[in-house]
């Protein structure tokens, strides 16, 4: 086997390199890319020292000259977009190619520094490290033969303001942005669009920057993700190694901020209790301070609403009573008998608001009557959660539910046809009221009782209250509600139909034996349906198999008895 004679190999080596920066030193430089092609060659190893500038003097001066750069800048950065395929460029990296210490590339830091306030250099400072990339419009522009100039379209509105806001935190996710950076970019966005109502409504309220960003920030994750779960993960993001600074958490825990004196954010209600390290944006803040983006128009008017075309059609199956009950509700509720209703009782001096209340045991299609009278009258529904509504802090409940009527008018205001406002499950709030209430939950819960009636004495729309429980109900609600239909578990005859209804294919004879055999509601029945389906599509069986139902059925409740279940 012929060896490999290294020393001759080495010697064409050296040739080579000497006749290439012989070339280097002699060439004509015809673009930007070329001028850095010779400069980065003769870099390597040279320890940027006097002869390396002499040698490529003309590529220098040529490259400086067409991208307004200094000769250390214009050598710095072609080492740099010489290794523009790494989104991590080190200084060290650069310190070894150019066969020096990397003390004196850091000495060169100014210049660096430079190459990065004019955009040809991206920094990373994130975790305690520092690194750098080229921007690939950077190196657009270099290929063109141009220097790159940084421009930004200017920020006409609030909504191209968090469109900029959002391109910064993505930037100081990557570190690209520190935090100071961060607060001086904002402000600036600020003081381009301050004859907005964002910008001059926040300036009222004369917070400090840092507070001013935290708002914005929060503001941010509401605008971009409808976010009103923040928590100190969250907002840890925006500081210099994810660290809070801990006025900042204290403040926030023990509602000192001038976010909470101010009532721009508040705690998250959990459970009926506000969780002190989870936070949103108030309603105030979003109505005064968002109102000019137009997403919010439509959360203003249709937050919290369940869309009548996005019900999907049920049959239902009543008890006589409950169904001439119902079907003389539906009839009111259409559009033009409602308004010719409504007039009446207003001239004749009464109440033209509706409050109906449905009552009877779990499963007997309370709720979802609601829904179905919703879609059949082409009208929204407000669903109110009333775990939401109730607050540990003195005197947050029963704003919380002043709030919810305020916004509920707005929203029969802004649609043509009144939405129904639904208190599902409504116990918590119908309950007979404490005489003489001395504990401070007590009281809570006769405060935002006596909001709900005096808020049903001036109703000027539709609202339906569903309950289980009708034996602890406060008389004084029992007189407001106009429509009172008691649903009660079907008869043999109605659950033969639900049966049917639910399973096509059972056949009328087994339909009967099933409810006849079986005291089950409506809910329980479609329960035990759902559950047939599955495993028909399981086994892949179309048929129905009766004993299968039977046992399903056998198992449906717990120690046999009817189980609490939501709705229909």
């Amino acid at each position: 086997m012929r060896k490999l004679n290294l020393q001759k190999a080495d010697s064409f080596t050296r040739t080579d390199n000497s006749k290439h920066i012989e070339a280097a030193k002699s060439a004509r430089p015809k673009s930007i890319l070329e001028s850095f092609e010779y400069i980065v060659e003769l870099a390597e190893g040279s320890n940027l020292d006097r002869d390396f500038f002499d040698k490529t003097a003309t590529h220098i001066k040529y490259a400086s000259r067409k991208l307004h750069l200094t000769p250390m800048q214009t050598v710095l950065l072609s080492m740099f977009v010489d290794r523009s395929e790494d989104s991590r460029i080190m200084i060290s990296e650069i310190a070894r190619y150019a066969g020096c210490r990397t003390t004196k590339i850091l000495r060169l830091s100014d210049e660096i520094d430079v190459l990065e306030a004019k955009r040809y250099l991206r920094a990373s400072r994130s975790s305690q490290s520092l690194s750098y990339r080229v921007p690939s419009d950077v190196l657009k522009s270099l290929r063109d033969n141009k220097p790159y100039v940084y421009t930004e379209d200017s920020i006409p509105d609030t909504s191209a303001f968090f469109d900029r806001f959002n391109r910064l935190i993505d930037e100081r996710e990557c570190g690209e942005q520190t935090y100071d950076s961060l607060l001086t970019r904002t402000e600036e966005m600020l003081e381009e669009i301050r004859s907005t109502a964002f910008a001059s409504r926040l300036r009222t309220y004369v917070l400090d920057k840092c507070d001013t960003l935290l708002f914005i920030f929060m503001a941010h994750l509401y605008v971009e993700n409808f976010d009103d779960n923040i928590r100190f993960h969250d907002i840890q993001n925006i500081f210099d190694n994810s660290e809070i600074p801990s006025g900042y958490k204290y403040g926030l825990r023990n509602r000192t901020s001038a976010l909470f004196r101010h009532g721009l954010i508040e705690n998250v209600n959990e459970n009926g209790m506000a969780c002190p390290y989870a936070f949103k944006l108030t309603e105030k803040a979003k109505e005064e301070l968002l109102c000019e983006l137009d997403f919010m128009q439509t959360i203003k008017s249709h937050k919290g609403l369940i869309k009548a075309e996005s019900l999907a059609e049920k049959v239902l199956t009543y008890n006589a009573t409950e169904h001439d009950q119902i079907t003389e509700l539906s009839s009111i509720l259409s559009e033009k008998r409602f308004n010719d209703v409504q007039t009446r009782l207003r001239d004749a001096g009464m109440r033209p608001g509706f409050c109906c209340i449905f009552y009877g045991a779990p499963g007997t299609g309370k709720t979802e009557t609601a829904y179905q009278l919703a879609r059949q009258t082409g009208r929204d529904i407000m669903r109110v959660d009333v775990d939401k509504i109730k607050s540990c802090w003195v005197g947050e409940s029963e704003k919380n539910i002043k709030s919810l009527f305020d916004r509920y008018r707005r929203i029969c205001k802004d649609s043509q046809l009144a939405s129904i406002l639904l208190f599902n499950e409504a116990d918590a709030v119908l309950g007979v009221r404490m005489e003489g209430a001395s504990h401070s939950v007590d009281k809570m819960e006769n405060s935002i009782q006596n909001i709900i009636l005096q808020e049903m004495e001036t109703l000027d729309g539709i609202m339906i209250a569903t309950t289980n429980l009708t034996s602890n109900l406060d008389k004084a609600f029992e007189r407001r509600f106009l429509y009172k239909i008691r649903f009660d578990k079907p008869s043999v005859e109605s659950r033969a139909k639900i049966w049917q209804t639910m399973l096509h294919k059972l056949s009328k004879s087994d339909a009967y034996m099933l409810a006849a055999q079986f005291d089950l509601s409506g809910g329980e029945i479609e329960n035990i349906a759902r559950k047939h389906s599955v495993n028909a599509i399981l086994t892949g069986k179309d048929d129905i198999d009766i004993q299968e139902i039977i046992d399903i059925c056998r198992h449906e409740r717990i120690n046999n008895q009817s189980r609490s279940r939501i709705g229909f």
